[in-house]
């Protein structure tokens, strides 16, 4: 089978899944898998037995594992079901695909081995909520697009990722070491000389549910932030590569000291008055780039959340420290429980 011929296959590990599992595998079919494959990574939650038969209702395949594994473990057992020419798109149990085509086209024409797909949020109630609908956007709309220029990507999202079966062997298939497998496997992958991607295609985004309170993304962004560093300390800053070194450097600086330097040379009042004015704008554009009126209000106290950045990067940092010293390196790390619906 020639490589612009192969189809998408869905795959996605879930514990004690909510309706928003149904959602997920529906999308997924509509954006052009032509199979779904969730892995029961040991729910003991009673509801999840009704949620996994409304998935194969619909025609995804459950595999049932006994107990519980981890995400990392859970994959690794699902991608074996996969045959080798095919298209693979990795997301969570609470996002919504979209259309597939694109990205899949990215790696049929030999073009990337990998594609990380523009994931967005989900509408939101609460003030955290919103603020990450902005954060998300400017990841999307800068960050991310910035490093696929230099090729220089940093992280992947575990809940938009598709990739061929042999770069799949690379980032699913080899025991990952630290809490972030998906970065980690990008590192592996990259030294294998597997080309990386970014799908900033709107039509292709994902949909995924935010923790809307502060539990829930301190949670999130602690694992995040100590995954990274764990990551740096295992292949260093950019895993054999000058210039990813450069850019790795360069994002840590930005959320470790550069918070500092401004309130050094400006003093608290003119820093506070800019981050005040930028944070406006910022919430302005993502208003009118989103079609949410009210979110130019809500960017009045984005700097918040580089704050909540700077915060966690630090925590990080040193959670990756003490773990590695006491031998503590791949961990199953339970995400918060995200109980909202997404509207389909």
């Amino acid at each position: 089978m020639k490589r612009r011929d192969y189809p998408i296959v869905g795959l996605v590990a879930s514990k004690n899944p909510v309706n928003a599992l149904v959602l997920t595998v529906e999308s997924l079919f509509k954006g052009g898998a032509i199979r779904v494959i969730v892995v029961n990574d040991g729910s003991d939650d009673a509801s999840s037995v009704r949620i996994f038969k409304k998935v194969e209702k619909i025609g995804g395949e459950v595999i049932h594992l006994s107990k519980n594994v981890g995400k990392a473990n859970a994959l690794k057992e699902g991608f074996k079901r996969i045959p080798a020419h095919s298209v693979i798109i990795q997301t969570d149990d609470d996002s919504l695909s979209g259309d597939l085509q694109k990205p899949a086209e990215i790696i049929r024409s030999r073009r990337a081995d990998i594609v990380d797909i523009r994931v967005e949020a989900a509408r939101t109630k609460t003030l955290i909520g919103q603020e990450q609908e902005i954060s998300y956007w400017l990841m999307n709309a800068f960050i991310k697009r910035v490093q696929d220029r230099l090729n220089a990507r940093l992280w992947l999202s575990g809940c938009s990722l598709m990739y061929s079966h042999m770069a799949g062997m690379e980032l699913i298939m080899r025991q990952a070491q630290t809490i972030t497998e998906d970065t980690e496997g990008l590192f592996r992958a990259r030294q294998k000389g597997f080309v990386v991607k970014y799908c900033a295609d709107k039509s292709s985004a994902f949909m995924t549910m935010a923790p809307e309170d502060f539990k829930g993304l301190h949670k999130q962004w602690q694992r995040w932030a100590t995954g990274n560093a764990q990551v740096m300390a295992i292949y260093g800053l950019g895993g054999g590569s000058t210039h990813i070194a450069i850019v790795n450097l360069f994002f840590w600086f930005y959320l470790l000291v550069w918070p500092a330097i401004p309130f050094i040379l400006n003093g608290l009042v003119s820093t506070l008055f800019w981050w005040f004015v930028s944070s406006i704008l910022i919430g302005i554009v993502a208003a009118l780039r989103l079609n949410r009126g009210y979110l130019a209000l809500v960017g009045i106290v984005f700097p918040i959340i580089g704050v909540l950045w700077t915060y966690h990067a630090v925590e990080g940092f040193w959670l990756a420290y003490r773990r590695t010293k006491q031998g503590q390196f791949n961990l199953t790390w339970i995400s918060p429980k995200r109980t909202l619906t997404i509207d389909a």
